[in-house]
């Protein structure tokens, strides 16, 4: 078996066991409601997912676009907005990430295209990965919205590969999961602009 299809078996077992885990009693998403695949293509990882919100579009689009927000976020260390353009943010951020004896610390330096309730475009102006580009959807559905989100990846070559997998495997589940809950905690918050 190839690599490629390692990884291909590895992301039907991992969109499968997402479906079947049932999340109770603590506040968290269910997972039906979330969806995530990553296929590894020449030499990068195509990644599609999605999760359902109960939240209005509007509210859904204040949520995704709030890039100041106060809420800690687990290895980021310091972070700064600035406003480009009418449509463009640039989020710098210095970043600590930990796996097993590993650490690691960059600058990451991200640009935002924003569509106005309808979502947003990202490229990576520097940072962990030598390619990072995607873009987020907000689409309006009964009783809520639906994120979708597609992103490129393109890893340094001189990371390792099982580095890579654990993130790919781990990482962005854990990530879809965290947002998921909080667009959870955040239904009956009504953002001024949506009033």
């Amino acid at each position: 078996m190839d690599a490629g299809s390692a990884m291909t078996n590895k992301t039907i077992r991992y969109c499968l066991g997402l479906m079947m885990i049932a999340w109770s009693g603590f506040g968290l998403a269910s997972a039906a409601a979330i969806s995530v695949e990553i296929r590894q293509t020449g030499g990068g990882f195509d990644i599609q997912g999605s999760y359902m919100s109960p939240l209005t579009q509007c509210q859904a689009y204040v949520l995704l676009t709030d890039f100041s927000s106060d809420e800690p976020s687990e290895g980021i260390k310091s972070s700064k907005v600035t406003r480009l353009s009418d449509q463009t943010i640039r989020v710098e951020q210095m970043v600590e990430d930990r796996f097993l004896f590993f650490t690691t610390k960059f600058e990451s330096i991200i640009d935002y295209t924003e569509y106005p309730m309808r979502g947003m475009d990202l490229r990576q102006v520097k940072g962990y990965f030598k390619e990072y580009r995607g873009s987020w959807r907000l689409i309006p559905k009964d009783g809520g919205t639906l994120f979708t989100y597609q992103a490129f990846i393109l890893p340094e070559s001189s990371i390792p590969m099982f580095l890579i997998e654990h993130f790919m495997n781990n990482r962005v589940q854990q990530r879809f999961e965290k947002m998921a809950n909080r667009a959870n905690r955040k239904k009956d918050f009504i953002p001024e602009r949506c009033q």
